[in-house]
């Protein structure tokens, strides 16, 4: 399952900058793109809750996660990379992340169990946060990041669309993935800590 993740990631490269690109030619910025992606999240959150449009939800899910995957490549080609633009990043991110994850309240999944993962995905972000601002690398470390939750979320919504049962408990995995890769965050950062 790793392998095939880091080789998806090897491969958008090469659809994201001629993309990047177009966009740049366009005149739209990465920031622009970045709050884009923040606005297809709510569409695909009031999508799911009012009309239960799974269909379309993947399709929206899909689109706010390009945008925000094309932003960083934008600003990187632009050579418009910088500590603004990053903090509105990571920060929108969290948003659309609860904003994700959230929907999965009104398609009857346990809301207890919807808030841990919502939980979990904040923390695992918290912790590479505080791990940089500590000088230490995070990014490749545990089962389950951004990208990874991303992926989850799709598969998670496709089998919505043919059974409740084995959604759930793809729904459990993911779960489970998400406080593993917590716990492995956490005992990575203390341990290099001096």
């Amino acid at each position: 399952m790793l392998v095939l993740l880091t080789r998806i990631r090897k491969q958008s490269k090469k659809i994201l900058k001629p993309v990047a690109k177009a966009f740049i030619k366009l005149h739209i910025s990465a920031n622009v793109a970045t709050i884009i992606g923040l606005i297809l999240s709510f569409i695909y959150l009031a999508i799911i809750i009012l009309l239960k449009d799974v269909i379309l939800g993947i399709v929206l899910l899909g689109l706010s996660a390009f945008m925000d995957a094309v932003d960083g490549e934008i600003a990187r080609l632009s050579n418009k990379a910088g500590a603004k633009g990053s903090f509105l990043d990571s920060s929108l991110d969290r948003i659309e992340d609860i904003n994700y994850i959230s929907s999965l309240f009104s398609l009857g999944f346990t809301p207890i169990l919807v808030g841990f993962l919502i939980g979990s995905s904040l923390v695992i972000s918290y912790l590479r946060a505080k791990a940089e601002s500590l000088g230490l690398k995070m990014e490749g470390r545990g089962i389950i990041e951004r990208g990874e939750r991303i992926i989850f979320l799709f598969v998670l919504l496709i089998l919505y669309l043919f059974s409740q049962t084995i959604s759930f408990y793809f729904f459990l995995v993911f779960l489970i993935l998400s406080i593993v890769t917590v716990i492995q965050r956490f005992i990575a950062v203390y341990s290099n800590l001096p």
